[in-house]
């Protein structure tokens, strides 16, 4: 008798091959297993189809990858029967079933519930219990939501997760698109729909696996006779906020990042303010003193610093880019400033680092108040010494580059805290440039949106570049824009996706997002502040697909009527607007930012700097 037909007998079927019950059983089996994957750097499960060969091992073209160094590239092969089999594929580290090593090209026979050991990684297959339910193709607006809690979870956690999305054409039937994004294997995972034909993933996963979870996902799409685009985003590599987020994830190609914010320069001089600056900008290019750049997210820091180093006379030489929030404190040092040979394990050469590289020109380090404090003293060195010393060397080396800096944070508050070096500070803080926010100059807005519907048309190869129509530019005009220039192009790009052939309406816009905010600059103004009415929010509903009926997250419970703070003369009136926004909120963070017009993560720097407690989750 077979293990597979052990199995089925003690779930009461007859150990008589062919029978009935077997057979149903055995179908039943095959039809509702899982694998479950644990290694030193993840634990997953893998659904299992009902049948067929799966490929395992550390390769990217493996049907079930698992990124462990002790598992060989194509270490063994899954058979789902029945029988249910293994076999070994000649594996440098071995495989262990029920505690017996397989030899090379041995097979064995499972049973729901063995044990597998394939190198240092364990494997077990199981029952995966009651069928899922479909993915749910969720609204953008819901998405969206789902995507800022899970930056603000990820920064607080120090986790990592990855954002996917998807152009498919021509289109497909809703069940074929549910069947393929449910094939990444991650019960976390989250679906949205962007737009026709555009859909949105969030995985709960690094950037590996996700690579390979959208390497799934689009084979099955062609599959089906879909041409497609994709785009993949990682968190915090590529973004630490939605909006950057789903800029660095457009499936669309994309100009050069520096000429296609040259296109739209024109139209970023209507502000008297950024006058002024881009002349300030010209003047301090000329020379080779450190620039600090201070500004919210997405106001457009990248392509100040862009125009400091194409005006300067280092313009023909290298312009190294670096995001200090995205690499370890360790990986860090060593690109930075490169290694010799034997300097730690896995050293078999020297190696430039990224400083190197860039000698003669320019390094723009981004999000430089994220820098970890022990490489802000080894940055510090390099600043005032002007060379380089390598990890494991001896002698420094000499370095000409000129240093501009980024940051969303207030730096004087950091050094306060003494979260960041005030000698560091100072000498990166040769000249600052402060990009005020867009909210600030929204006479900017009408001629930027139209050079993004430009930029979008361009890119999505539409015959007719649709228009704005004036009651969409009046909403535009209207918001706040806490995701400055950024979230501005992100609003635009869907518009443009939604609107097919016609004019842009207020239809295509994110209304509910957007009315959170809508006279909250009026608001600052009065005395005691006036919060704006926290509108009611409408239904969640599926977008006209013929698919079962979406069902909507549950509604926020209406919070009593909040008593509204009046400022005393020692108490800053910014101060009293918070705290009075948050309980309009019920405590919500996220709610109370966007009802204030700022970004979360600018709220929460607020709260500490006025000593606010942070309302607890939940309350």
């Amino acid at each position: 008798m077979s293990r597979f037909e052990e199995e089925s007998t003690h779930l009461g079927g007859s150990p008589e091959k062919g029978s009935t019950a077997t057979q149903d059983i055995s179908k039943s089996l095959s039809g509702r297993i899982s694998m479950l994957v644990i290694s030193e750097q993840v634990v997953s499960t893998q659904p299992l189809p009902a049948s067929g060969e799966l490929t395992i091992g550390r390769g990217q073209k493996c049907d079930i990858t698992i990124d462990d160094a002790s598992v060989s590239r194509q270490h063994a092969v899954l058979s789902i029967g029945p029988p249910l089999t293994l076999r070994d594929l000649g594996s440098v580290n071995g495989t262990r079933v029920r505690d017996k090593d397989l030899a090379s090209g041995d097979t064995v026979e499972l049973a729901l519930g063995d044990v597998i050991q394939l190198g240092n990684a364990t494997l077990i297959v199981q029952r995966r219990g009651p069928a899922m339910r479909p993915q749910r193709l969720w609204p953008h607006d819901y998405f969206e939501v789902r995507l800022e809690e899970e930056c603000a979870r990820a920064a607080h956690a120090g986790t990592t997760f990855s954002l996917l999305r998807l152009h498919c054409t021509p289109s497909l039937p809703p069940e074929a698109i549910q069947e393929a994004l449910t094939s990444v294997g991650h019960e976390r995972s989250v679906v949205g729909e962007y737009g026709p034909n555009e859909y949105e993933v969030l995985l709960m996963t690094g950037a590996e696996e996700a690579a390979t979870a959208t390497s799934r996902v689009c084979d099955r799409l062609r599959a089906r006779g879909a041409d497609l685009r994709h785009g993949l985003a990682h968190f915090p590599g590529d973004g630490r906020n939605p909006d950057e987020l789903i800029h660095r994830a457009s499936p669309f190609p994309r100009a050069t990042e520096p000429a296609a914010e040259a296109a739209i320069g024109a139209a970023i001089v209507a502000d008297r303010r950024m006058q002024d600056l881009y002349r300030l900008a010209e003047r301090i290019a000329a020379g080779n003193i450190s620039v600090l750049i201070m500004g919210e997210t997405g106001v457009g820091k990248e392509v100040v610093a862009e125009r400091v180093h194409r005006l300067s006379p280092r313009s023909a030489k290298p312009y190294l880019k670096l995001n200090c929030a995205a690499l370890s404190e360790t990986l860090l040092e060593s690109e930075l400033f490169g290694h010799e040979r034997g300097a730690f394990t896995g050293a078999v050469a020297a190696k430039q680092g990224l400083l190197e590289t860039a000698d003669g020109g320019t390094v723009f380090l981004d999000e430089i108040g994220e820098l970890p404090l022990a490489l802000q003293v080894k940055l510090l060195r390099v600043i005032e010494e002007r060379a380089v010393l390598r990890v494991g060397g001896l002698k420094p080396r000499p370095l000409d580059v000129r240093f501009v800096a980024a940051t969303n944070r207030d730096l004087e508050a950091e050094v306060a805290r003494g979260q960041f070096r005030q000698d560091l500070f100072f000498r990166l803080n040769g000249a600052t440039l402060v990009i005020p926010p867009l909210r600030e100059r929204a006479s900017e807005i009408p001629d930027l949106a139209r050079a993004f519907v430009s930029q979008a048309a361009r890119q999505m190869n539409l015959v007719a570049e649709p228009s704005l129509s004036r009651e969409a530019l009046e909403v535009l005009r209207r918001y706040s824009w806490p995701g400055n220039i950024r979230e501005l192009r992100n609003v635009v790009e869907r518009a443009v996706l939604l609107c097919g052939a016609g004019p842009i309406q207020p239809q295509h816009l994110p209304l509910e997002k957007m009315r959170v905010t809508f006279g909250v600059q009026a608001s600052e103004a009065m005395t005691p502040p006036q919060l704006a009415a926290w509108p009611a929010r409408p239904p969640l509903v599926h977008s006209g697909r013929s698919t079962a009926p979406t069902i909507a997250p549950p509604e926020p419970v209406d919070p009593e009527p909040a008593t509204v703070r009046v400022p005393s003369p020692s108490e800053p009136e910014e101060k009293v607007r918070i705290l009075n926004a948050l309980a309009e909120c019920a405590g919500n963070q996220t709610a109370a930012a966007r009802l204030l017009g700022v970004s979360r993560r600018t709220l929460i720097n607020k709260l500490e700097l006025y000593g606010i407690t942070r309302p607890r989750k939940g309350r």
